[in-house]
């Protein structure tokens, strides 16, 4: 796990890992899927424009699927908006992007009159492999973990990872963290619902002076006064407003006291006598249990399909063929790995992860495609190639 390559001096810009595999996985796809459209005889600007469609609706649709399927997770924030957009670590669901990336390049496709089944067998290895490369960046970021393994194989995620933080909420044996690397909110439930949380690593990478812990806990210690007084003044109050009024007050400072990051790591600190630099070194020692590293099975997958359909696309017997196959295959590889993965809930139709759920239905969709287009005619009509636009004083044509 590696959430950030690298970071850049003197801007405090970090480099996330998660971005730069969607990046090189963008850039890889869209010079292959070049390549296979000079070769056919196909336009290489349609694939490119299709390509980047692909990019702001893989990661838009992804985002909004995501953030619909964890919404409760979200509705707590006092940051809503920045919450929404920020994607630095994570929290997309693919199968939302795959779902936007189709309806809009079908669109593209549709209105500039070009043949939709020829360019989408061309992108669908290409699609195949940018998402194989993506998952390493989900593998880098830690999110999208496995279950338990003690296969020679499996990994343990560093301290402050989803999967080490999953393991210690739900008490695991082996998963558990000294009092100093826990936070438990004195006032009220931090903004997930939980009283306690274990401190970020965000928050780790602090350096933090006695004199910004004096003004911490000095800040502490105003609020929970001023909190303390409110609560006596709504026990004394005469009306039922009044009292109404002072609770609300009262609450607003609690959320302030305890809003994200949820808490001030420096009130820690002098809670139990630690520096920044001994909670990183004890937050070295716990890890997350053995898990599958399914995000690479992920990705090992989806590399042999990208092979599997390029070699398909220059066999196909009619066009379509490519797409209908990705439609049909991809959803399978994924229901296998979605039973091995920790993170997705079963919470669609009362059996399935909400990604098998889709890709029950992209299933069907690549199995009725691949029956229907047989009945049609194997090229389609607007599969003309393409002739490259004579640059300006070339010599004619004869």
């Amino acid at each position: 796990m590696i959430p950030v390559l690298w970071e850049i001096p003197g801007l405090g810009w970090s480099l996330p890992g998660y971005g730069v595999a969607l990046m090189i996985g963008f850039l890889v796809s869209i010079w292959w899927g070049a390549k296979r459209a000079l070769r056919s005889g196909a336009n290489p600007d349609v694939v490119l424009n299709c390509g980047f469609l692909a990019l702001f609706g893989g990661v838009v649709g992804s985002r909004v699927m995501y953030v619909w399927h964890y919404w409760d997770q979200f509705a707590r924030r006092d940051d809503l908006l920045w919450a929404l957009l920020d994607v630095r670590k994570g929290g997309l669901e693919v199968y939302g992007g795959v779902l936007l990336v189709v309806v809009s390049v079908l669109i593209y496709l549709r209105l500039w009159k070009h043949s939709i089944r020829w360019y989408l067998d061309i992108i669908a290895p290409s699609a195949a492999l940018g998402m194989g490369i993506g998952r390493i960046g989900c593998f880098l970021n830690g999110c999208c973990w496995g279950g338990m393994c003690e296969l020679p194989w499996s990994v343990q995620f560093p301290y402050g990872s989803n999967a080490a933080r999953q393991h210690w909420i739900e008490r695991r044996p082996g998963a558990d963290l000294p009092k100093e690397l826990v936070f438990v909110s004195p006032q009220a439930l931090l903004p997930d619902g939980s009283a306690a949380q274990p401190i970020s690593r965000e928050l780790l990478n602090w350096d933090v002076s006695d004199a910004d812990i004096a003004r911490a806990v000095e800040r502490e210690q105003a609020l929970a006064a001023e909190i303390a007084g409110l609560r006596q003044q709504e026990a004394q109050a005469a009306t039922a407003e009044e009292k109404n009024q002072l609770r609300a007050r009262a609450q607003a400072l609690q959320r302030k006291q305890v809003s994200l990051p949820y808490y001030d790591i420096r009130v820690q600190m002098k809670r139990y006598g630690v520096t920044s630099a001994e909670l990183r070194a004890m937050a070295v020692e716990y890890r997350s249990l053995s898990v599958h590293p399914v995000q690479l099975y992920s990705t090992v997958t989806l590399l042999v399909l990208a092979a599997f359909l390029n070699a398909l696309y220059w066999q196909r017997r009619f066009d379509g063929q490519v797409i209908c196959v990705f439609l049909l295959v991809e959803p399978l590889t994924r229901w296998a790995l979605e039973v091995l993965r920790a993170d997705n809930p079963v919470d669609t139709l009362g059996m399935f992860t909400i990604s098998q759920g889709i890709g029950v239905g992209m299933s069907a969709m690549g199995l009725l495609g691949l029956v229907y287009l047989r009945t049609r005619s194997p090229r389609s009509h607007r599969a003309v190639k393409w002739e490259p636009p004579e640059e300006e004083g070339a010599p004619a044509k004869a």
